[in-house]
C-alpha cells in the first residue's frame, strides 16, 4: 500500500466524490462541517480575481471580479506529497472522529479504528462530521454520491436522519441546524430547520437566499452570506429570527473560527492572501501577513492563541496565478511575533489539503492524503521535524470535516 493519503477518489474509481460546499473557489458553494476537524489542504498566492484591490483599511470593501487572466507558457510542476518526519507513536488518549468511505473513531496511540458503520446507508457513501466538543455531532453524507444528507450521531451508535440537506450545523445547545434550499440549489428560498439530536422538530424559518452555516457561537450563530459575483458578507445573526447582529467584513472563503474569533479571506482574494482575523465580540479586524497559495481549512488551538492553516496542492493547469502549487500548512502565534511557521517536511499533492487538529497538549495533528490513504503526523510548533504516525487509512479524502478531535 503506498505511503500517502488521497483527497480523490481512490485508484480505479470513476466515480467522482462531491467536494465540501464551503472548500470550492466558487462563492455560493460554502458549507459547514467539522466535528473535531483534521483536514488537509494548502495554499499559496493571491488570485487577482478582482478588478479593484482590496483596501487593508477597509474590510467591508466591495470587488467586482474580472475574468482571470489565461496562463502563458508551459504549465507548473505537479504538487509533490511529501512526508519527512521521524517515525513513533501517537498520543495516548486522543481520539479523532474520521470520515471518507469508511468513518469511525481513530485511537491515535494504536492506530486502532472503531467502525462506524451504521452512518453509512450506501456503498459508496463519503462521510463527514461537524462537532461541538461535548455536545452534538452532526453527520453530512451523500449516498451513492447523489445528494446529501444529514444525521446526528448520538451516544450507543444510534443514528438519526434528518433526510436532504445542502448544510447542518451542531448547536450549542445540543440541537442541530439543517438547511435546504429550493430545487436543491443555493439560490433561495430557503428553510433553516432546527430539531433536536433525536430529529423531532423545534422551529422553521425562510430566508431568500443560501447562507453558509459556519459555528454556533456566544456572540450569535456565524454565517456566510452570499452575494454572487461579489463574494459574500461573514456576519452574526439570531439564529431563530434570522436578524443580523453583526457585519464582520466581505470575503471570499470563511477559513475557520471558534467561539471567540475568525478568519477569512478577504473579498476578491482566492489565493496569495493576506488573512483577516475578527473578534466576534467587539467586531475587532487585524490583518494577518499574506502567504502564498491557496488557504483552504483554518482551525484555532484550544486556548485560542493560536492559529493552524492548511493550503491546498492546485492542478498544474488549475489557472490559479500562484506559483505555490504544493499544499502545506502552517502555524502562528497570535499574541506572538506576526509570523507563519511552515510545518517543516510536509507537502501534499494536489486536490489535497493538510487538516490540523489541536491537541490537548499544544500539539497539532495534521492528517493528509494522496490517492485515497490517509496518513497522520504530530507536530510541536517550533521543533525541527515531526512525528509519522503508522497509521493509514484507506477510503480517507483531505477535506475539512473528514476528521475531528473527540
Amino acid at each position: 500500500m503506498a505511503d500517502v493519503l488521497s483527497s480523490g477518489p481512490e485508484p480505479g474509481d470513476t466515480a467522482t466524490a462531491p467536494r465540501r460546499r464551503w472548500t470550492t473557489a466558487v462563492a455560493g458553494m460554502l458549507a459547514a462541517t467539522a466535528a473535531a476537524v483534521l483536514a488537509v489542504n494548502a495554499g499559496g498566492s493571491r488570485d487577482r480575481d478582482s478588478a479593484a484591490p482590496v483596501e487593508r483599511g477597509s474590510l467591508s470593501v466591495v470587488v467586482r471580479p474580472a475574468p482571470t487572466p489565461a496562463r502563458t507558457g508551459p504549465p507548473p510542476a505537479s504538487p509533490v506529497f511529501r512526508l519527512d518526519g521521524v517515525p513513533g507513536r501517537g498520543p495516548s488518549g486522543l481520539r479523532l472522529l474520521v470520515g471518507g468511505r469508511h468513518p469511525g473513531v481513530l485511537d491515535l496511540a494504536t492506530g486502532r479504528v472503531s467502525p462506524l458503520a451504521r452512518v453509512l446507508t450506501h456503498p459508496d457513501d463519503v462521510v463527514e462530521f461537524d462537532h461541538l466538543r461535548g455536545l452534538t455531532t452532526a453527520v453530512l453524507h451523500n449516498p451513492g454520491r447523489l445528494r446529501y444528507r444529514g444525521a446526528v450521531l448520538a451516544g450507543g451508535g444510534r443514528v438519526t436522519d434528518l433526510g436532504p440537506v445542502l448544510g447542518l450545523l451542531p448547536m450549542r445547545d445540543g440541537t442541530v441546524l439543517t438547511q435546504d434550499c429550493a430545487g436543491g440549489g443555493g439560490t433561495g428560498p430557503c428553510v433553516l430547520t432546527s430539531r433536536a439530536a433525536t430529529g423531532a422538530l423545534r422551529w422553521k424559518r425562510t430566508s431568500q437566499r443560501q447562507v453558509e452555516l459556519v459555528r454556533d457561537t456566544p456572540s450569535g450563530l456565524l454565517v456566510r452570506a452570499y452575494q454572487g459575483d461579489l463574494g459574500g458578507v461573514a456576519r452574526l445573526e439570531d439564529a431563530r429570527t434570522g436578524r443580523v447582529l453583526r457585519e464582520l467584513g466581505r470575503t471570499y472563503h470563511v477559513l475557520g473560527a471558534d467561539d471567540g474569533q475568525v478568519v477569512f479571506q478577504p473579498a476578491g482574494c482566492a489565493a496569495n492572501c493576506g488573512l483577516v482575523l475578527v473578534e466576534l465580540a467587539s467586531g475587532d479586524a487585524r490583518w494577518l501577513p499574506e502567504t502564498p497559495g491557496r488557504p483552504s481549512v483554518a482551525t484555532f488551538s484550544p486556548d485560542g492563541r493560536r492559529l493552524a492553516i492548511g493550503y491546498a496542492g492546485l492542478f498544474p493547469d488549475d489557472q490559479s496565478p500562484t506559483l505555490q502549487r504544493d499544499g502545506y500548512a502552517v502555524v502562528m502565534d497570535l499574541g506572538g511575533a506576526n509570523q507563519w511557521q511552515p510545518v517543516p517536511g510536509l507537502s501534499t499533492a494536489a486536490d489535497s489539503t493538510p487538516l490540523p487538529v489541536w491537541a490537548p497538549d499544544g500539539r497539532v495533528v495534521i492528517a493528509v492524503s494522496d490517492e485515497g490513504i490517509g496518513r497522520f503526523a504530530v507536530w510541536r510548533p517550533g521543533d525541527g521535524r515531526f512525528t509519522v504516525l503508522p497509521i493509514r487509512l484507506t477510503g480517507f479524502y483531505g477535506l475539512p470535516g473528514m476528521a475531528v478531535r473527540l
